[in-house]
Formats: structure tokens, sequence, C-alpha cells
């Protein structure tokens, strides 16, 4: 794996802290979306960018399931 790919890897293995996406590996924007809970590894869920149309795995923390929580429980209007 190549520096500037693994630098990529790392920084996308983080949840931004101004918004708590997750950052798209491809674009770097944070405009992103949890897609599903399980990726191709149990410890992976999978998000979608909105901004390169792009689904990427993420590997699974707090983080992760409170996205899940938000998206599964809405307000009642």
């Amino acid at each position: 794996m190549s520096e500037e790919r693994a630098s990529a890897w790392a920084k996308a293995e983080e949840h931004s802290p101004s918004t708590g996406r997750a950052r798209c590996p491809f674009c770097g924007s944070t405009e992103t979306e949890l897609f599903s809970l399980f990726g191709q590894q149990l410890l992976t869920a999978q998000y979608y960018c909105n901004r390169c149309h792009t689904p990427f795995e993420y590997i699974k923390d707090d983080d992760v399931l409170e996205d899940a929580k938000a998206k599964l429980i809405s307000p009642e209007e």
C-alpha cells in the first residue's frame, strides 16, 4: 500500500469532529450517510458518500451505533 493511500485510509477511519460523520476515503467529504450496519466483515459498517456517490466501509465504533440509532428513531412530528 502506498504511503499516500495509507494516509487517505487513516483519514477515512476518523469521524469528523464538527459533524460526527464518517469521512469518505475517496473525496474526503463528510456528506456521508449510514447505508448498512453490516459490511463484508462483522466489524465494518457500510456508508455512502453523497458527494462522489461511492459506497465505502468503516470500522464500527460507538459513533456508528449512534448513526444507526438516529436513522432508526426519528422524532415524532
